[in-house]
């Protein structure tokens, strides 16, 4: 599954980690026969997990840039590439490919039928 997503996606293989934590979030809530159409996460905690902020791994994001961090005539957003959620909060796990980094944010726009070249 994590070699598909990178190849899919064309997302290089250094970022096999992002690509298999991905993987892992998203099996564990997803059904499952053994637990008689209850997901890992439900059967765990008892409650049925939300989904509906799962996008497609590997897709173009623009993250807005915040006003604190921009000059007068700097773009108000950055192009960024979907990894995942924040294991830290209820955040969406973003990578800029220009400054080589890893962003942490909620303000995002998904283009999910684009992928990262």
């Amino acid at each position: 599954m994590v070699h598909t997503m990178l190849l899919g996606r064309h997302v290089p293989k250094i970022f096999w980690q992002e690509a298999t934590k991905w993987c892992v979030y998203i099996l564990n809530r997803s059904p499952t026969s053994i637990e008689q159409d209850k997901t890992l996460e439900g059967a765990w905690s008892g409650i049925k997990p939300f989904v509906d902020y799962f996008r497609v791994f590997g897709c173009l994001a623009h993250v807005h840039t915040p006003d604190q961090q921009r000059v007068k005539l700097d773009n108000k957003s950055r192009l960024c590439v979907l990894f995942g959620v924040s294991d830290e909060s209820k955040a969406y796990k973003l990578f800029d490919p220009i400054n080589k980094k890893i962003l942490i944010s909620k303000d995002v726009v998904f283009e999910e039928n684009i992928s990262w070249r």
